[in-house]
């Protein structure tokens, strides 16, 4: 179950504090960066800082142009320097958890983003990517509280709601999930994950038909996603095990028969998953559809 964090870094813009000829290479590196030049950008950026060492902007939005080029390092480095400029600096840290997130360095990234709320908690962003770290570690509650604090700030955030309710999932409450992917769906009706997730919700609840037209929506708009194809699939392998349940149905032709057309929908959903290498499918191929 995917969650999306803010993509979001924060690049300083302001260069009234550097003498004349800094300001020069910093306006190139900004239009450097503005055109995705970003090794360019670290150019024009490394010359101001051999006028300016004194300059945390120039360390973080150097530190941004690293990053844009996965030189992880690197970038730490640059951040590090912009805090220890000038300790106040809440987007270094946020950067800086950033580069923490990307390698997999949850601890470390947790603690940056707590030192940039600190700073500044107005900042939606700190609270969605602090989320996503919590998430991570199977903070679940934590998690929940930080896309709540988004939602707080900004009611009409997608990903948030989004990503609350995948929190909510892990808990089992497929309840107050359901309502998150409503919400998400209701402000982004082409967000083909939230009907996934809306449909594995109401899958839990035992709400099979809504299940299911949950994830044909989703196929519809993402046909090479592998994911709405096994749960579809599932679902209907749900529905074949309730009618099952009553042991008087087990006997009754009419109901074999539309048995076997449910196993054979629901096998051809799976070969499609596998078809797109989704990885729960091959799994399901060989439990359902194998003789």
């Amino acid at each position: 179950m995917k969650i999306f964090l803010a993509t979001t870094l924060s690049i300083g813009l302001t260069i009234s504090a550097f003498a004349q000829s800094a300001g020069d290479f910093y306006r190139r590196a900004a239009q450097k960066f503005n055109e995705k030049d970003y090794a360019g950008a670290i150019v024009e950026y490394s010359r101001a800082l051999q006028i300016d060492s004194t300059s945390a902007v120039l360390f973080n939005n150097r530190g941004v142009c690293h990053y844009r080029l996965q030189n992880y390092q690197t970038a730490l480095e640059d951040y590090k320097d912009a805090i220890r400029l000038k300790p106040t600096m809440a987007d270094a840290y946020y950067n800086k958890g950033n580069v923490h997130l990307d390698i997999v360095e949850y601890p470390e990234a947790l603690a940056s983003y707590d030192k940039a709320i600190q700073l500044k908690p107005s900042d939606k962003k700190y609270f969605q990517n602090r989320g996503m770290v919590r998430t991570n570690l199977e903070d679940h509650k934590g998690a929940i509280e930080d896309f709540s604090k988004v939602i707080q700030l900004n009611p009409r955030d997608v990903k948030a709601y989004y990503n609350r309710g995948t929190n909510f999932v892990k808990l089992n409450k497929y309840e107050q999930a359901l309502q998150d992917f409503d919400m998400a769906l209701s402000l982004d009706p082409t967000y083909h994950k939230a009907y996934i997730n809306r449909g594995i919700c109401q899958t839990h609840l035992n709400r099979l038909d809504q299940a299911k037209q949950d994830f044909t929506v989703a196929i519809s708009m993402s046909p090479n996603d592998g994911e709405g194809y096994y749960y579809r699939g599932l679902a209907t392998i749900h529905q074949m095990d309730a009618v099952n349940s009553d042991s008087r149905n087990r006997k009754n032709e009419k109901v074999i028969r539309e048995n076997m057309f449910a196993l054979k929908e629901a096998c051809s959903d799976f070969e499609k998953a596998k078809q797109f290498k989704y990885p729960l499918a091959f799994e399901a191929v060989e439990e359902f559809c194998e003789d």
